[in-house]
Order: structure tokens, then C-alpha cells, then sequence
């Protein structure tokens, strides 16, 4: 079993090792096995560090049977080999910045409101889900304050390793998973818990802890947060996004909501009164294309046949309702590229929309379906919109009543 040199000093960056394995893995240059290691390999959440070994890049860190696996971007060692193992220092503090900052935010939960962290996940977002239901959004700020109080008073964060009965007497915040030797991580007199993990000296090197947002998932609550670098890239990216924001909009902070407020009521007028329009422009499009087309029958019946390029169904559909609002008229529509296909009639009309339909897409192995008074369906394997209303126009005056 390797020395793991990062539960010794996780502020050590690079060590002599020797190849002890060599193995495949797939999509890289092969993994190596180390009689010791600086790197911490993925577990509990954390990300496995990154680095080199002897210059050749490092891009996963895996432990299996009790030998920690590090897979490099090139074959480059063979198994005897004596090597310089480095880890990403920026990468590997950042992970410590933020599971550190984790271990106080799950205990700032605990103590506040009695929520207990089932699990954690730091990518390129950090995330903690909790065992309660739900949380009154007011309690995340008071979680926020006791969590950042604690860093500010730059607590002393120390390592210990512990039998299963003193384990038991320490009244862990997360107990351990393992028997034996328990590693626990004390983070002043605020938390305690069992983690193999790397961590800060001192709360105040993980800097501040901003919670980003939380949700409803499964049946507790995931929180979104930050801590140290992260938060204070982030807090940059929001501050140039707030200038920006006023920016565009002319205003001051304080304002820009209340601007933001008169633009959207603006939109909503002005998408109110496109909609009216539209209406009224499809409205005098159907009048014409009704008194254009032919009668059919002694009722003096009208059937609009109008194949389109590039209209939109919606389009169609309200063109139909629009041409159908008279009782005497019939709408055959379809549109390219989709060619979809709309039939309808109105009120006064004795004919079947949804059997025309099925018996012009037939031709053309297409589908659909509706009612009497409307149906609607596409074949795209149609050569055109027009060869669509053309069998349906044949369709419809087999079966109209004149």
C-alpha cells in the first residue's frame, strides 16, 4: 500500500516516488502505481488532483484495492522507475478551499437548523444536499453569516487519527464508513467529522463562502456554494454583469430593478398589441383569399386551397380558424419546408375535415388526425406543400355536400 503523503501534509506539492505497476487504461497512455504519493485521488466528492510525473501530464487520480492509480496523458515510466510526482498546486487549493468550506457550511446547516448534509459534489459548481424538506429562503443567510464568522475568526483546522472507541466518543458530524483507524478533521471548536480528505490550516484560507442557490431535489434540499477563489471570481463575473446590466439600461443599482420592472410591462404592451395585429392582418389575409376563391355549389360555398413556403403552423392554424369563422367556407392550407397540412370547415359545412385529411396524406404515407370541424397532420415525404393541398382539395370536393 502506497504512503499517502497528502493525509500527512496537504500542503506538500511534489515528491521522489518509484513505478511500483504499470497497467492500460482506456483513452490515455496507461496508469502508474507509486510506492508513494502527494496526489489525492477522487473520493467522497472531491476531484483527484492533476500534475505530472517526471513531465508527463497527469489527468486522472483513481484508488482501487488500496493502490492509487494515476493516469497519464502519454506511456512514459516503466515499473522500477524512479520519478518526480507534482501536483496542480492552484487546482489542489482550490479543492481544499472548498471542502474545507464545505465541512463549516454542513456544520453552520447543523448547528442553525438541524440539517443534516447526506452528500457532496464539487465540480465546477460545489453542491451539498440536505435531509430536510425544505428551508425558509431567510435561513440561508443566517447559515451564510455563522458559516463566514467562522472563517473570519481563522479557526485552526488539525488532523488526528482515532480508534473506533474514541471515534464513538468524539460525536462526529459525519461518522465514519470504515473500522480501525479513523482519520478526523477538527475545524476548531465549531465541527468534527471522519474525512480522508485535504484541507486548509486555518479557516481563514478558505475565504469567503457564498451560497449561489438551492433547489427541491428528491425529497430534500441541493445547495449551490463557493468558497475562496471561486466565490471571489464569481463575485467579479456578477459585478461586471451588474455594469453591464446598468449600463444597458441607463440607471443605478438601486434602480435597475424598477427599470427592469417598466421594460417588461413595456414588452407585454407591445406583445399585446403585436398579437392584435397579427390577428388583424390574418383576418383581412382570410377575407381575401375567401373572396378569391371559386364557389362551389349552389350554396355558393367557399374553398380556400393556399399552399404556403415558410409559413409557420401556428400561422396556418390561425389563417384556418380565421377563413372558417364564415360558415360557408372550407381551409385547405399547407406549408414547406414541414409539409404539414391543415383542413377545416365551418359550421355551415357538411363534410368530414379529418377524413379528407387521412385520405390525402395517404398518398403520401403521412399522418394525422382531428375532428369534423378541424384535423390536422404532415407528410414529409410529399414532393411539395402544393402536391398537398392538391390531393386534399380532390379529396374534399368528392365529399363536400354541395
Amino acid at each position: 500500500m502506497p504512503r499517502k503523503l497528502y493525509h500527512a501534509d496537504s500542503y506538500l506539492r511534489s515528491c521522489d516516488a518509484v513505478v511500483t505497476a504499470v497497467r492500460d487504461h482506456v483513452g490515455s497512455g496507461g496508469a502508474v502505481a507509486l510506492d508513494q504519493t502527494v496526489f489525492y485521488p477522487a473520493s467522497g466528492g472531491q476531484p483527484a488532483d492533476h500534475g505530472t510525473i517526471s513531465g508527463t501530464s497527469v489527468t486522472d487520480v483513481q484508488e482501487e484495492d488500496g493502490d492509487i492509480w494515476h493516469v497519464l496523458q502519454i506511456p512514459a515510466v516503466e515499473v522500477g522507475a524512479r520519478v518526480v510526482a507534482a501536483i496542480d498546486w492552484d487546482r489542489r487549493f482550490d479543492h481544499m478551499q472548498q471542502h474545507t468550506g464545505q465541512h463549516i457550511l454542513s456544520a453552520a446547516f447543523l448547528h442553525a437548523l438541524g440539517a443534516q448534509t447526506l452528500s457532496v459534489h464539487m465540480n465546477r459548481t460545489c453542491t451539498l444536499d440536505l435531509a430536510v424538506p425544505t428551508i425558509d429562503p431567510d435561513a440561508f443567510a443566517r447559515v451564510e453569516h455563522i458559516a463566514n464568522t467562522v472563517v473570519m475568526e481563522n479557526r485552526p483546522v488539525t488532523t488526528r487519527e482515532v480508534d473506533d472507541d474514541e471515534a464513538a466518543a468524539l460525536d462526529l458530524r459525519r461518522p465514519p464508513k470504515q473500522t480501525g483507524l479513523i482519520r478526523v478533521i477538527e475545524v476548531g471548536d465549531f465541527d468534527r467529522s471522519a474525512c480522508g480528505g485535504t484541507h486548509v490550516r486555518a479557516t481563514a484560507e478558505v475565504g469567503p463562502i457564498v451560497i449561489r442557490g438551492w433547489e427541491r431535489y428528491k425529497a430534500g434540499v441541493r445547495v449551490e456554494f463557493l468558497c475562496g477563489w471561486r466565490a471571489l471570481a464569481d463575485y467579479r463575473r456578477m459585478r461586471a454583469l451588474m455594469r453591464d446590466v446598468t449600463g444597458r439600461l441607463t440607471t443605478g443599482e438601486d434602480d435597475a430593478t424598477d427599470a427592469i420592472g417598466r421594460l417588461q410591462e413595456r414588452a407585454r404592451r407591445l406583445e399585446r398589441d403585436l398579437e392584435a395585429a397579427r390577428r388583424a392582418l390574418l383576418e383581412r389575409e382570410a377575407e381575401s383569399l375567401v373572396a378569391a376563391a371559386a364557389p362551389h355549389g349552389a350554396a355558393a360555398m367557399r374553398v380556400v386551397v393556399q399552399a404556403f413556403a415558410g409559413r409557420s403552423v401556428e400561422d396556418l392554424r390561425a389563417l384556418a380558424r380565421a377563413i372558417t369563422a364564415l360558415p360557408d367556407a372550407v381551409a385547405i392550407l399547407a406549408a414547406d419546408p414541414d409539409r404539414r397540412l391543415i383542413v377545416a370547415r365551418g359550421r355551415g359545412v357538411e363534410m368530414d375535415s379529418s377524413d379528407v385529411l387521412r385520405a390525402a396524406l395517404a398518398l403520401f404515407g403521412g399522418r394525422g388526425g382531428g375532428r369534423a370541424d378541424v384535423a390536422e397532420g404532415a407528410a414529409p415525404a410529399a414532393p411539395s406543400a402544393e402536391h398537398l393541398v392538391d390531393a386534399a382539395h380532390a379529396a374534399a370536393l368528392a365529399r363536400l355536400v354541395p
